[in-house]
C-alpha cells in the first residue's frame, strides 16, 4: 500500500483514480495525521475484516441508502 498525503493526491487526482481501479490501494494522509484507503470496491469488505469491522453492508448502507441528491 502507497501512502500519500492529500496534496499529492489531489494534484493527481485522476491518474490515481485510474490506478485505483485498476487494483491499486493508497493510504491517503491528511494533515492532522489521519488517514483513509482508497482502493478498489471489491476490496472494502476482506479490508474492513482485517481491521474489524464485521458488518460492512450496514456501514455502506449509511453512506448509499439516502434520499438526498436525487
Amino acid at each position: 500500500m502507497t501512502e500519500l498525503t492529500v496534496e499529492e493526491f489531489e494534484k493527481n487526482f485522476d491518474g490515481y483514480m485510474d490506478r485505483i481501479e485498476a487494483g491499486e490501494t493508497f493510504l491517503i494522509r491528511q494533515p492532522d495525521g489521519r488517514a483513509v484507503v482508497a482502493c478498489p470496491a471489491d476490496e472494502i469488505k476482506e479490508m474492513s475484516a482485517q481491521v474489524g469491522v464485521t458488518d460492512i453492508d450496514e456501514l455502506s448502507a449509511l453512506y448509499q441508502d439516502h434520499e438526498e441528491a436525487s
